[in-house]
């Protein structure tokens, strides 16, 4: 994962719209405070805040849909560490402001709706 493109919202504040990229898929993420310039790597997973609708899903694929909102995105990947709720979604590193339910075990594919994605 790396940081494609930066848009500042306010420079002062190190505050920026962040399009990250696995090399063929792109994430428009939220940063605050921003600490990467353009191409760098991303060294810590993307954070999901706000998820919802989180289900086991009957097929091992992997999606990314934008939603309405930003930041806000559906996706549908695998579930790679569930202690410290960690999704592999493509290239993506995900980590899930969630508890996942106990019926779902690391290796399951998930889908889940995220209102934000944060870059630290």
């Amino acid at each position: 994962m790396k940081i494609k493109k930066i848009n500042w919202i306010s420079q002062e504040a190190s505050e920026a719209d962040v399009i990250v990229t696995d090399g063929e898929l792109e994430l428009m993420c939220f940063a605050q405070p921003l600490n990467y310039l353009e191409e760098s790597e991303l060294l810590e997973p993307i954070f999901c805040l706000d998820v919802s609708d989180l289900v086991k899903a009957e097929v091992a694929e992997v999606r990314i849909e934008k939603l309405d909102d930003n930041f806000s995105y559906s996706f549908l990947g695998q579930l790679i560490d569930k202690r410290d709720e960690k999704v592999r979604v493509g290239g993506f590193l995900l980590e899930l402001d969630y508890n996942i339910p106990g019926d779902i075990n690391e290796g399951d594919f998930i889908s889940f709706n995220c209102q934000r994605l944060d870059i630290y």
